[in-house]
Formats: C-alpha cells, sequence, structure tokens
C-alpha cells in the first residue's frame, strides 16, 4: 500500500515539473550586440533590457575551428574574451536563457559582426649580467659641480680605484642631485651602470640612490629611470651594479646622484656604463602557437 501511495505521489510530481517546464517563458532579449578589437582579445557588449527577465546568457564563438561556450552573469553587460589571435576574425553569438532545474529556454541568437584582435607587440627581453661596456673618455665627460682642489672628473674613468672624482665642497657648492653628464658623439644604448666608491672616504658623500636621465640637445632632460632609495654605502672595498629596466638611447646620458648620506657633495672612486644584451620575443608567434594547440 506504501509502496503504491509513493508511485502516486512521484507521478503527481513529475505532472506538475512536465507542467511547469511547459509554462517556463522564454527570456526577455538583449539588444545593440557588438564587438570591439583588443590586443590579442575582443570585447564583446550588450544592452540589458529593463526587464532583466532571463537568468544567464552564453555566448558562443570557435576557436581553432572549436565551439567555445561563456556563461555570462545577467548582470554585466560585456565579456572580454581572450587568447585570439590577429590572423583570424571572430563573430559572438549572444543569447539570452532562462533556466530552472528542470527546463531551460532560450531567447534569440544575436550575432556581432566579425572582428579582427589587434596584433600583439614584440616584447624585449633583457639579460641583466650580459653587458657591453660603453668607453667613457675625459673629453665626453661634465660633471656637476666640480672640486678644484682634488678629485678630477678623469679619475672617475682611469680604472684605478684608489684614485677617485669629487664634486665641489670647497668652494661653488650647490645641494644635491648631482650628476655627471655624457655627452657622446653618436646615439648610445645604456642599460646599467658600476661604481666603486671613494676609499678613505666620509661614507655620508656616497650616493645612496641614482637616476638616469637622457636628452635629444644636451639642454633639455627627461628623468626616465630611478633607482630605489637607501642602496648599500658600507663596503668600499667592492664594485656595485644597477641595472635600469630597459636600454635607453641617446646622445646625451646624465647619471644622476640624488640622494646620500645627507652631504652636499658627492664622491665616487669609478663610473662605469653599459648596454644590457636583449633579445625580441614575438608575442603574436607565442600566441598563435597556443592557439592552433586548442
Amino acid at each position: 500500500m506504501k509502496k503504491l501511495l509513493y508511485i502516486a505521489l512521484l507521478s503527481l510530481f513529475v505532472i506538475s515539473c512536465d507542467k511547469d517546464d511547459e509554462n517556463l517563458p522564454a527570456p526577455s532579449n538583449v539588444t545593440n550586440v557588438s564587438a570591439e578589437p583588443r590586443v590579442g582579445a575582443a570585447l564583446v557588449k550588450w544592452e540589458i533590457p529593463s526587464d532583466s527577465a532571463f537568468t544567464y546568457l552564453e555566448v558562443r564563438y570557435k576557436k581553432n575551428g572549436k565551439d567555445v561556450l561563456e556563461k555570462v552573469s545577467k548582470f554585466t553587460d560585456t565579456l572580454l574574451v581572450e587568447g585570439l589571435i590577429n590572423a583570424e576574425e571572430f563573430s559572438f553569438e549572444v543569447q539570452t536563457v532562462n533556466e530552472t532545474p528542470t527546463a531551460k529556454t532560450d531567447g534569440q541568437i544575436l550575432t556581432t559582426e566579425p572582428v579582427r584582435p589587434i596584433k600583439r607587440k614584440p616584447e624585449i627581453t633583457y639579460f641583466p649580467d650580459d653587458l657591453q661596456k660603453q668607453e667613457l673618455i675625459p673629453e665626453i665627460i661634465d660633471t656637476y659641480t666640480q672640486e678644484e682642489r682634488a678629485g678630477p672628473k678623469e679619475d672617475l674613468i682611469d680604472g684605478d680605484p684608489d684614485t677617485f672624482w669629487h664634486s665641489a665642497w670647497s668652494s661653488g657648492v650647490q645641494p644635491l642631485p648631482h650628476w655627471v653628464q655624457i655627452n657622446f658623439k653618436e646615439e648610445k644604448e645604456i642599460g646599467a651602470v658600476k661604481y666603486r666608491f671613494r676609499k678613505n672616504a666620509d661614507v655620508s658623500g656616497r650616493p645612496s640612490q641614482f637616476g638616469l636621465e637622457i636628452s635629444s640637445d644636451g639642454e633639455n632632460w627627461e628623468r626616465v629611470w630611478e633607482s630605489r632609495e637607501n642602496l648599500p654605502v658600507d663596503d668600499n672595498s667592492r664594485e656595485y651594479k644597477i641595472n635600469f629596466d630597459e636600454n635607453y638611447s641617446s646622445s646625451y646620458f646624465r647619471v644622476m646622484f640624488l640622494k646620500n648620506g645627507g652631504q652636499n657633495y658627492v664622491h665616487l672612486g669609478e663610473l662605469s656604463v653599459y648596454k644590457m644584451k636583449s633579445a625580441i620575443v614575438d608575442k603574436e608567434e607565442e600566441a598563435e602557437e597556443e592557439y592552433y594547440n586548442f
């Protein structure tokens, strides 16, 4: 008897669900569906109807000939589709859906115009330990400022760590920043500096933050890089190296001494500049390889 009652109740539940399925209304449709190109991607856009009478959206497209379906919240009006390539065009179908645990009804399929993603730019990879030294001679170097009694600029690049350069301290003293200006006769690339501190000198005159400025005419300058603050200054027996974030190209450079231990002068034992080895990586080619393996 109990078994018969259970079967009867189950039958009533199924009939009720079937009726609910039949009564599930079709969803309202979005409007103004479009796609905009992005780098390696496309931004699919639509306008949500005022009643928002749907459960979610489905966005469909083909990737390397394979069907891709993404479910999107009813509360958003865009979808950024990434992992695409410039070699192909892409169209996107947008469709609203009403769904319950036992039923599903679909809205109108709206299709975007074809769009071609923007090609990825090549990227440069730098190798901070593979350096090419740029030759410096006294004739192409200027300093701000220069002490007249000792520490000439020639000693900054003579390869002898026992000699030193010193900015003005007895007269003509100026506050930081100070700099060493390099005036190449032709455009060069600089991506790193190496330096040694003056031996047997006060720590407070040693630069603890560096910068780099470039100029196209030797008159107007642009700050393109700064190191972190509080670089180590205690060890005067070693050579220090700082890599920039890239190789900078110019005929005119200023290696800036932005901060030290509080003095209005700077001294160094040696200074040299370098170009970092670099390699160009074709990011679009990388993306195509991943795309065609999808």
